[in-house]
């Protein structure tokens, strides 16, 4: 296990134990709070001194989300009225947990009888996520900060209007290699796509140091395809391939991603 982020060790990077790197987990960082007064500025979410940050050996973005867990007013445990102020991914972690309670909470009444994939309520925080740090992910607050607003907006506007396929769960195999799904744009407004998907277990457990096998068994592959038959890729990171500590920090930049079960393209 890899000491915390304390900002010395590889300057805060490559800093998540072993259970946080998991391919299919939601992995949470913490931010201090993005909300003052009961209004949202999320210049105000700086990165936790404590929050550990990715990326993982084999260079998927970790965190996947960072939430507010510095200075948090939380319940406790010893009675059903004591409460305290702590700070923590322990904090920030709960905190995301609750967002997606009320998200799966919100999907069942618009959806009677239905529920979300694993991936698919990861897909949701992910692609609703205000963008903070380097633009598009990073190694240190992953797709960003988490905005529980936007994703129940984004499932109320799934319920009302079906056609505008919103949210898209669909399946492929050694037959079905490729799905379509067409969309109209308004011709102003960003442009994001978000594929998750749950990937299979790895062949091998990783027991060595600084592997950089690429851990995905299914390696999907999103783009957008403009009508005039241009191609948007996903965002890829900058370390995997070079390897090297000063890429960590290094922006985004586009391409085919062979690490990741999260890809995204911005336009």
């Amino acid at each position: 296990v890899n000491p915390p982020g304390d900002g010395q060790y590889k300057s805060g990077f490559d800093t998540i134990s072993y259970a946080a790197t998991a391919k299919n987990v939601l992995t949470v960082g913490s931010v201090a709070d993005a909300v003052t007064s009961g209004a949202r500025d999320v210049s105000k979410a700086s990165v936790s001194y404590f929050s550990s940050w990715g990326p993982t050996d084999d260079g998927r973005i970790k965190p996947d989300v960072v939430a507010n867990g510095d200075g948090l007013y939380s319940s406790l445990s010893a009675t059903d009225s004591t409460y305290g102020t702590y700070s923590g991914t322990s904090m920030a972690t709960p905190n995301a947990c609750g967002s997606t309670a009320l998200l799966l909470q919100q999907y069942k009444q618009l959806f009677p009888g239905q529920a979300m994939r694993a991936a698919t309520i990861k897909d949701l925080l992910i692609h609703t996520a205000d963008d903070i740090g380097n633009p598009g992910p990073d190694y240190k607050t992953g797709w960003g900060l988490v905005n529980v607003k936007a994703a129940a907006d984004l499932v109320q506007d799934h319920a009302s209007f079906p056609t505008k396929q919103r949210i898209t769960e669909n399946q492929i195999s050694t037959s079905i290699t490729t799905r379509t799904v067409n969309f109209v744009w308004d011709g102003t407004s960003p442009i994001r796509a978000t594929l998750c998907w749950t990937d299979p277990v790895g062949a091998t457990a990783t027991t060595g140091e600084d592997d950089r096998t690429a851990r995905l068994k299914n390696n999907l592959n999103l783009k957008i395809i403009a009508p005039n038959s241009s191609e948007y890729l996903p965002y890829v990171m900058p370390f995997v391939g070079t390897w090297t500590q000063a890429s960590m920090d290094t922006a985004a930049t586009t391409g085919v991603n062979n690490t990741d079960n999260v890809e995204q393209v911005r336009i």
